[in-house]
């Protein structure tokens, strides 16, 4: 009996010494994370402050505007419109050449636009006179004109008018008023890409025929790139087919780089193109194309 009772005393310490072991390999197993949750509740604390703060400060802006607002107001003022964004000018291209041919060529250009918060309006004139020893006089010119409104910001109504004349093809004048809608395919702050579809009649005054006027489709396309801060890229390609005969067809194209020399001087390299699938009929043949490249210096009227 006695060696019982010595052995469940000596099982009974044993146990006692592994319970007071395995307290501390417990606490330890478990991280210490109150300061963790202390520094969290410390940046949160901090952030709402940061909060308050801020709203605090659009109060006060709100404030000082409502106080500038009464002062105006208080004097007979409103506040000062947006500038109205229009802007002319006006480019002249002179080419001389003496010795073995003689040929004077001068042209001139002259373009304006506005662009508002849902309207604009663009508007490009040349006129070119041609002259060479033994040679008939050239005298050409053309401007195209179009006013757009905005839907939205994808989609606008256009209403254009575009006139041309070239006194050595027998067209005393062609006029080509149009409208229909637009789409606004890439709308940045330094680039544009519009494709227009419409309608218009086009009306040809030619020498020596009778007037004709005949229904055309409108189909167009129109790229504004500004380069760098002084270089800028507009480049235009419109199509116009008949109504009743499509084949029949006017195809005309225009670009035109502009750099900035000057705050009232541009420097401006154009090349137009223009093709009539049905020309006039006159002796000597008028050929069906027609192309100009010329350099002109432009200054902005305003």
């Amino acid at each position: 009996m006695h060696w019982r009772k010595s052995t469940r005393l000596a099982a009974l310490t044993v146990l006692a010494v592994l319970i007071s072991a395995a307290q501390p390999l417990a606490a330890q197993s478990r991280p210490d994370t109150s300061s963790v949750r202390s520094r969290a509740t410390a940046l949160r604390d901090h952030a709402d402050s940061l909060s308050a703060r801020a709203d605090s400060l659009d109060k006060s802006a709100g404030a000082l505007k409502s106080s500038a607002d009464s002062l105006l107001a208080a004097a007979g003022m409103v506040r000062p419109p947006k500038p109205d964004l229009w802007h002319g000018s006006f480019g002249l291209g002179y080419t001389l050449n003496r010795g073995n041919s003689e040929q004077t060529s001068l042209v001139t250009t002259f373009d304006s636009g506005r662009k508002g918060q849902k309207t604009r309006f663009f508007s490009h004139s040349s006129i070119t006179s041609i002259s060479g020893e033994g040679r008939e006089r050239t005298n050409k010119g053309s401007s195209k004109n179009k006013f757009e409104l905005e839907q939205n910001r994808r989609f606008f109504y256009f209403a254009a008018l575009d006139a041309y004349y070239n006194r050595q093809a027998g067209i005393d004048l062609r006029l080509s008023p149009g409208a229909g809608i637009g789409i606004a395919a890439l709308s940045r702050k330094k680039l544009r890409l519009d494709f227009n579809f419409g309608a218009n009649p086009v009306t040809e005054f030619l020498r020596g025929q009778p007037n004709r006027t005949r229904g055309h489709y409108l189909a167009s396309e129109a790229l504004d790139v500004q380069l760098n801060g002084r270089t800028r890229l507009t480049q235009n390609l419109s199509w116009k087919p008949r109504f009743d005969k499509t084949e029949d067809y006017l195809l005309n194209f225009g670009i035109t780089l502009a750099s900035q020399l000057t705050r009232s001087f541009d420097l401006n390299m154009t090349l137009e193109g223009k093709y009539d699938s049905r020309p006039p009929v006159r002796t000597p043949a008028v050929k069906r194309q027609d192309w100009m490249f010329y350099t002109s210096v432009s200054y902005n009227l305003w």
